[in-house]
């Protein structure tokens, strides 16, 4: 048994016959989703979380950190905001081209293989994280501020006030 369950998007179609209120206990949606999901035909499960297909014998950490090595010089390595955290952004494509080890073999055709997906799924979790890594340190000052002008210009106050 996988310790981790798979989590998978797939549309429900809704039929025209239904109200809100059995859709809405049926799938257990709120009462203005259930409306929308009746106007529109479908809704699809598991929207808002992350998609997770692993499958182990489809994936190689060696290639992995090969893949994501090259997608971060590729894209991220003028970024100095990235540079700084470079560890932490190839582990989390690592991490995520694991999740979904699965569904890149199920996508995997003539024309896309699988190293062109493991390449966007490391793409996309490098800039998911970074993205998120900013938004979180957007207001936390490093260190103590010693020069009361600088403290005064950050935050328009005496530095006693704030420190």
């Amino acid at each position: 048994m996988n310790p981790v369950p798979e989590i998978r998007r797939e549309k429900v179609f809704v039929p025209p016959e239904m109200t809100t209120k059995e859709i809405k206990e049926k799938y257990g949606l709120s009462s203005e989703k259930s409306y929308k999901v009746k106007k529109q035909g479908f809704f699809v499960k598991n929207y808002s979380k992350k998609q997770i297909i692993i499958d182990p014998e489809n994936f190689d950490p060696a290639i992995s950190y090969s893949t994501a090595k090259r997608v971060f010089w590729k894209n991220f390595a003028w970024n100095s905001v990235a540079q700084s955290i470079k560890e932490d952004l190839i582990q989390e494509a690592v991490t995520r081209m694991y999740e979904l080890s699965g569904r890149v073999k199920e996508g995997a055709n003539a024309k896309y293989g699988i190293g062109y997906s493991y390449f966007w799924v490391a793409h996309n979790a490098m800039l998911s994280y970074l993205k998120t890594w900013k938004r979180q340190m957007r207001f936390q000052v490093f260190g103590d501020i010693n020069d009361e002008e600088m403290a005064i210009r950050i935050y328009n106050y005496r530095k006693e006030l704030i420190l």
